[in-house]
């Protein structure tokens, strides 16, 4: 305990000091140290896919057409295999990690130790600096920064959030507002670590604040945190963004439309606030219109970018490493047309997860609600 109390007060110290010199990239004595990658449980532990062992994913196995999907999918059901290959369709070859994560049956056996990806500014004043199995965003307003999520430990967010912002010349103490996507560890374990270092304004929907500090995984809440709404506007400085509640993934998953700049030109990034599939079939199809939802909006505000939490719910990995090598292109700039087939094929895999549960006979819930 007291070796964690002088890191943090060590820490806090090159901060500030930092903070009179007005300039963190000098300093880069005072960057945290990464984490140790720790093994993964073997529970988790998925298999390498055979001739792309050092891809930046970590060798995670691809999905990218009909055939692949057909042959290591995992579904067997004729229906669960006629919405997967639709969904295979409406990837279109994009989303190929992702793919093998959202449309795989049973679900699980899917993580992969990869190497951590490095600090990037990925659109205008949009920074990722996350580890290898979560995409940290922080966004630099002009007034302050907005933080979404804080993976799942003090270390983590020390060692990731604060040292990767401080590599990138960002202040970590400029964090005005902390926007937790949903509730559970491995995007609240950082939260009280942060919230000590910075003061910033925690944002999260009711039911997930009340799932999470049952989980007594949080802080209380503070005198300037709050509740984040369906269709909340979120504004700082020179940047707005949309929260949508998503229920499915969590009882209180928030979404986010981020608008984004790169190169002089504007788009229009779709942030899904959860990844991992339900397991049962009353949650699933709540996931599944949580999906038709975000859908709707994107191609409302005409989305051209999908952003996730997790590296595995946009290939984050792959896009970061293509970038940091030629900071010329975007991948993560795929267009409309795409965009709405990431929700498409999303939506496909669901409907195959329904398929198939049925098929193995699991309980059919009520159409109507009983009296």
């Amino acid at each position: 305990m007291t070796m964690k109390i002088q890191s943090k007060l060590a820490l806090a110290t090159a901060i500030a000091a930092l903070s009179m010199q007005g300039s963190f990239a000098l300093a880069q004595d005072n960057y945290p140290p990464y984490p140790e990658q720790k093994p993964l449980s073997p529970q988790r532990q998925g298999a390498v896919w055979e001739g792309h062992e050092d891809t930046p994913n970590g060798g995670r196995p691809e999905i990218n057409t009909v055939e692949e999907m057909v042959e290591i999918s995992g579904y067997s059901a004729p229906a669960a295999l006629e919405y997967a290959s639709l969904a295979a369709i409406a990837a279109d070859g994009n989303w190929g990690p992702t793919m093998f994560y959202q449309c795989k049956h049973p679900h699980g056996g899917t993580a992969l130790n990869a190497d951590y990806p490095v600090p990037l500014e990925v659109f205008d004043n949009v920074y990722s600096v996350g580890n290898d199995a979560n995409n940290i965003w922080a966004i630099d307003t002009g007034e302050g920064i907005i933080l979404i999520d804080t993976l799942r430990s003090a270390e983590q967010a020390e060692g990731f959030i604060v040292g990767n912002m401080m590599r990138m010349g960002l202040d970590p103490k400029d964090i005005k507002i902390i926007i937790i996507s949903h509730g559970h560890f491995d995007h609240t374990g950082g939260l009280a670590y942060m919230k000590e270092l910075t003061g910033a304004a925690i944002g999260m929907s009711e039911a997930d604040y009340q799932m999470a500090t049952i989980a007594g995984e949080i802080p209380e809440r503070a005198e300037n945190d709050f509740v984040i709404t369906d269709g909340m506007e979120i504004t700082l400085g020179d940047t707005t963004l949309t929260a949508l509640l998503t229920p499915g993934h969590t009882p209180g998953t928030v979404s986010l439309m981020i608008p984004l700049t790169w190169q002089g030109e504007e788009y229009m990034g779709s942030y899904m606030g959860g990844v991992g599939a339900p397991r049962d079939i009353a949650t699933v199809n709540q996931w599944r219109e949580s999906i038709d939802r975000m859908a709707y909006v994107s191609e409302l505000m005409q989305a051209d970018v999908i952003m996730s939490n997790h590296t595995i719910g946009d290939d984050g990995l792959t896009k970061i490493a293509e970038m940091a090598a030629d900071p010329s292109t975007n991948p993560y700039i795929v267009g409309h047309e795409a965009v709405l087939g990431y929700y498409s094929a999303w939506r496909n895999c669901l409907s195959a997860d329904v398929a198939q549960m049925i098929a193995n006979g699991a309980e059919i819930p009520a159409l109507l609600p009983k009296e």
